[in-house]
This record gives C-alpha cells, sequence and structure tokens, in this order.
C-alpha cells in the first residue's frame, strides 16, 4: 500500500496538475488521492451551484478516511474572503469526515510560520482579484507592499505558463521591504521555482502549490525536510 504512513484527498480544479507535483514531490509512504471538480466562479450560474458541487465531491472522500483533505481552489483568497474559505473546509469535514484545510488558508499558515509581516505578491489575475486578494492578506494580518498580476484571463493559458515567465516576472517586482514573496495561484506550476526564487531574491519565498503540500502533509503528521522546496519545509 502505497499510502502506509498518509493518505491525503486532494479537490483540485479542472485545468490543475497539482496531483502531478504532489505525488512527485510526496515523501515515502504518502499518497494522494485527487478528485477533479469543474467550476469557475466567473459564471453567475456556476457560482449559484457551487455549495451542491462541493457537496457532491466531498461526499466521495465518505467512508474512506484520509488524514486530510485538500480544497485546492483559492476563491477565498481571489473573491469570497476568509470566511468563505472556513465554511468550505467546515463543509468539507462534515461531509467526509476526514479533517480539511483549503489552499488560501495553507497560504496563510505558511506565511507565518515563516514570520513573514510584510509580503509582496504575484498572481495571474486582474485588477478586482488582486483587490480581493490584497484584502484578504490584510485581513489575516499581513501587510501587502505590492500586489502584481502577470497578465492571464484564461484558466489554461495559466495552468501552462512556463517557468521563465514566472521567473522573469517575479524578478521585476520590487521585493526591498518584504519579509516574504508569495506566488498566488493554484494553476501556476512553481514547485521546482521555490528554492530559485530564494536563492537569487535572499527572500522565503511561498507559492500555493508548496505552501498547500506543507500544510496538509502537517495535517496529516508528516513532518519531512525537503531542503529543495524552500525554507518552509525546513521547519
Amino acid at each position: 500500500m502505497y499510502s502506509w504512513r498518509a493518505r491525503i484527498g486532494v479537490i483540485a480544479p479542472m485545468n490543475d496538475q497539482i496531483e502531478y507535483a504532489f505525488n512527485r514531490y510526496a515523501p515515502e509512504g504518502v499518497a494522494f488521492n485527487c478528485v477533479k471538480m469543474p467550476f469557475s466562479d466567473k459564471d453567475p450560474a456556476q457560482a449559484d451551484e457551487f455549495a451542491e458541487k462541493l457537496e457532491k465531491v466531498a461526499a466521495m472522500f465518505r467512508g474512506d478516511r484520509h488524514d486530510a483533505i485538500l480544497f485546492g481552489f483559492n476563491i477565498g483568497a481571489r473573491t469570497k474572503g476568509t470566511a468563505f474559505d472556513q465554511q468550505c473546509a467546515a463543509q468539507i469535514e462534515n461531509i467526509s469526515g476526514s479533517p480539511a484545510l483549503t489552499s488560501s488558508m495553507a497560504a496563510v499558515e505558511a506565511l507565518r510560520a515563516l514570520g513573514a509581516k510584510k509580503v509582496a505578491v504575484m498572481t495571474p489575475y486582474g485588477e478586482e482579484e488582486n483587490l480581493s486578494e490584497k484584502k484578504f492578506l490584510e485581513d489575516n494580518g499581513f501587510e501587502v507592499l505590492s500586489v502584481t498580476g502577470i497578465g492571464y484571463n484564461d484558466a489554461f493559458l495559466y495552468s501552462t505558463a512556463d517557468k521563465r515567465h514566472l521567473y522573469r516576472n517575479a524578478r521585476d517586482i520590487d521585493l526591498t521591504d518584504a519579509d516574504a514573496f508569495y506566488v498566488s495561484s493554484m494553476h501556476f506550476e512553481t514547485l521546482e521555482l521555490v528554492h530559485v526564487y530564494e536563492e537569487d531574491f535572499d527572500l522565503p519565498a511561498v507559492t500555493s502549490h508548496q505552501a498547500a503540500l506543507w500544510a496538509a502533509l502537517r495535517r496529516a503528521g508528516i513532518n519531512d525536510k525537503i531542503p529543495y522546496l524552500g525554507k518552509l519545509f525546513t521547519l
């Protein structure tokens, strides 16, 4: 059995490739069971059906105990706020019977664990969503020095953003007074970039994929250190 140490459930967007990233870097004895949930928060009709969709997906984990279940959507940070994240986690826990967290909650926990107070943020979002991201972080006690969107408005495009684009845009951001650099998007493939960001910018880096993996593992009682994935994974 591959999950002899921990079994972690993941609810992820259709265009995300989170299951590949997590399984690639999973510590020995940890397995991830990923369920895709088609959803667009830009479509009012889908937004109205969100609770029903989440309930159906969470029910797929019922009766099959998981050490943690990750809701891998950044909707709370992008549009809905902290209370929405907590509501989603509670809904998943109540239905599945397993402890749950969201990727936005994971990012907050990661930044706090690193002792960050002032953050510079990079996202794929437009101005309105960036303002929501800023408010979400401020509501959780951080000073947001800047939020830089790097020009993607289509889920497929930013789920296939190449590493050169993600690195070069990050280099243009002023990180002078920041305690940490945060890359927010569960679509961005960033696990291979974290150590590069930290080495080149001389600053702790947190990304949505990295923070979600770290927090899900810690919830499951897995405390392996993986220095390749950044300072966060050395704590």
